[in-house]
C-alpha cells in the first residue's frame, strides 16, 4: 500500500506517535516514515527527524525483505535504501541479495484476499449498524 494514510483516514483510525506515544501522530505523508514494509507516523517534524536518525530505538520487529523473517533491528543491522524506503536486514548476505533484486523484493507479497479481507476490516472498524446505514452490504 503506497499511501496507507488515506486508508487509515477513511476508516477513522488514529495512531500514537512512534516516538512519543502520549501524542497522536499526524497521518499524512509529511509525518510518515517507511521502514521495510511498515509505515510509521510521527506527531511533528521533530519527532520524524528523531525517528529517522535512530529508528531501531523505537521499532519492535520488522520483516527482512529477503528471508521474510521478523526481527528486531539495531544500530549494527545492515541497511539499504530503495525507492525512498529504508530497509534493515538480518545479515549482510540478505542486504546483498536485496540489492541484486531490490525492485522485486521491496514490495511485500500479499496473497489475494478478496472480499473476505475487506469485510474483516470493515467489521473490525465499522460497527454493523453503521455499515447498514451507509449501504455497505454484509457478508454475514
Amino acid at each position: 500500500m503506497q499511501q496507507p494514510d488515506l486508508f487509515l483516514d477513511q476508516l477513522g483510525i488514529e495512531l500514537p506517535c512512534i516516538v512519543d506515544e502520549s501524542r497522536m501522530a499526524q497521518l499524512d505523508a509529511e509525518h510518515r516514515v517507511f521502514i521495510n514494509y511498515e509505515a510509521y507516523y510521527c506527531a511533528d517534524d521533530r519527532s520524524r527527524k528523531k525517528f529517522s536518525r535512530k529508528p531501531w530505538k523505537y521499532l519492535d520487529e520488522v520483516t527482512d525483505p529477503v528471508s521474510k523473517r521478523r526481527f528486531h533491528p539495531d544500530k549494527r543491522s545492515p541497511e539499504a535504501e530503495h525507492a525512498g524506503r529504508r530497509f534493515f536486514f538480518q545479515s549482510e548476505g540478505n542486504r546483498e541479495a536485496f540489492l541484486g533484486m531490490a525492485d522485486s523484493l521491496a514490495v511485500p507479497v500479499v496473497p489475494h484476499a478478496g472480499m473476505a479481507w475487506y469485510q474483516a476490516i470493515m467489521d473490525e472498524f465499522l460497527p454493523m449498524e453503521e455499515c447498514e446505514e451507509e449501504g455497505h452490504s454484509s457478508m454475514h
